[in-house]
Parts: C-alpha cells; structure tokens; sequence
C-alpha cells in the first residue's frame, strides 16, 4: 500500500489477493491500521463491526465455483469500507474515530 493521506475527499485501495493465504480481515486491518498511522492492536476490534468469519468466507475462492460479484460496505476505525469481490478493498477517512 502507498503513503497514507488524511484528505477526507480522497479514495484509497489496497488489493487484496483472494487466491492467496492473508485473511481479508487480516488486509482489511492492516490497511485501516496504516492509514491511520496506528498500530494494528490499537484498532478496536474489527468483529465490533462485522462478522469476520462471514467477512473472510464472502469470496473464497477455494471452492470450485467461481465467487459471484458483489461489494460489501461498512465503517470501522473511522474509515468507510467497501470491499469488492475482486480483492479490491476501498477505504475513505469519515472524520469519526
């Protein structure tokens, strides 16, 4: 992931790789974390926010089916987050801790 930024108005993403071993919560975490310039432990608890395992099973693509296309959004760490089945995750600051 690039630099992070603090404009409210800007858009950042980071891509997970859904065939690879990380977790999606796991990336989403890390990514919140250093947008925030913040330890990953400092963050409250991503399950205060969503299912992590329901969030990790979304687009498992070890099955033999192809994952359907979809987004998923919610908010956590003061961040808008809207995850894609691409991999791509989406994150926006909301101004709110």
């Amino acid at each position: 992931m690039g630099t992070a930024t603090t404009d409210l108005d800007e858009i950042h993403h980071v891509h997970h790789d859904v065939e690879g071993d990380e977790r999606l919560s796991s990336t989403l975490v890390d990514a919140v974390a250093a947008l925030a310039d913040t330890d990953p432990a400092d963050l409250p608890p991503l399950d205060s926010r969503i299912n992590v395992a329901a969030l990790d099973d979304l687009w498992d693509t070890d099955g033999a089916e192809t994952p359907s296309a979809g987004c998923l959004t919610f908010s956590y760490g003061g961040y808008v987050v809207v995850v894609r089945s691409t991999g791509t995750v989406f994150l926006r600051e909301t101004g709110d801790s």
